[in-house]
This record gives C-alpha cells, structure tokens and sequence, in this order.
C-alpha cells in the first residue's frame, strides 16, 4: 500500500514539474505588464451610411361615378293596360272573371311597357378612392467616429461608437523584446 502511493506522489510530482518551472530560466521577467493612460485626440471624423427608407403615404382622388335606376311606370299606362285587358277577356268569355282577369293582366302589361319606355335613370356622383403607396428615400446615418490620437509621438486610428472629445482613454501592454 506505502508503495503504491509512493508512486502515485512521483507520478504527480513529474507531471506537475513543467507547470511548477513555468516563467522561469530565460522567459523570466516575460509576464505582460499592462495599465491605462489617456492620449491627445488630433482628429474625429464621422461615419456616415447610406440607408433606403420607406414612408407609406395615402394618396386619394376624386373619380366621377355613374349611378343607373331602373324606371318606373306611370299610372295612365297602367290604367290604359287595364281597359284594354278589360275589354279584351269580355270579349273572349262572358263569364264575371275573364274581364277582371283581363283587367289585371292589361295593367301589368300596362306599367311594365310604360315602364320600359320611361328607361333607366342616369345619375352622376363623384366619390373619394384612396390607396397607400410607399415613398423611397435615402438617408444618411451616423454609423460611428474614425478617432485619430497620439501617445508618445506615434499616431494611432481606432473607430468608436461615440466621439470621445480631446482625451481619450488606452491600455497600455509593456513586455520585453528579445
């Protein structure tokens, strides 16, 4: 039992060596330092795209409209259909209904001919139709700042969302060169 851990602690111990040496012998001192300073802004300059956008918009005219009604009989033609249909079932049967018979159809006949020759009604209106149409246009957005800076007299070019006005902010990393 004392054997087999005994192996098991030199197994671990080989195992972990290379992580326990880590940065040491010639990459000593190589750990990155890194901090923050602020820098001289020299220039902002907008970024602007070009998007398409849609404004539906309602466009309406007025159209002139044709309105027909059927015409209607007047009452002489009916009246005139009736005598006429009065006199024709007495003259076909003498009985008391054919002339009342006669009489009635006479009368329809009556105002559906005068009817007919009133004709239809024309009538003129005028009404509003309307329909939505989309309307397309350019428009520029601001879509960020190209920010030019200096630090330590080197110039350096970033873009950001927002205009960081004179100073702006940077990380600074420092590690060796070999």
């Amino acid at each position: 039992m004392k054997q087999k851990l005994l192996t098991a602690a030199i197994i671990t111990s080989l195992a972990m060596a290379p992580a326990a040496f880590a940065g040491h012998g010639k990459h000593r001192g190589h750990q990155k330092h890194s901090f923050t300073d602020t820098a001289r802004v020299t220039n902002v300059e907008p970024i602007y795209r070009t998007v398409s956008v849609s404004r539906p918009q309602q466009e309406c005219w007025t159209e002139e409209v044709e309105y027909t009604r059927p015409g209607h009989g007047n009452a002489a033609g009916m009246i005139i259909g009736g005598l006429i249909g009065g006199a024709i079932g007495h003259n076909v049967d003498d009985s008391h209904n054919a002339p009342l018979v006669g009489a009635l159809i006479g009368s329809a006949i009556g105002h559906d001919v005068s009817g007919r020759r009133a004709g239809h009604s024309r009538h003129i209106g005028y009404e509003e139709q309307c329909r939505t149409v989309n309307n397309y246009y350019d428009e520029e957005r601001l879509d960020g700042y190209r920010v030019t800076y200096r630090y330590k007299g080197h110039s350096y070019t970033t873009t950001m969302d927002h205009d960081p006005g004179d100073r702006i902010k940077v990380r600074v990393n420092v590690s060796p060169v070999y």
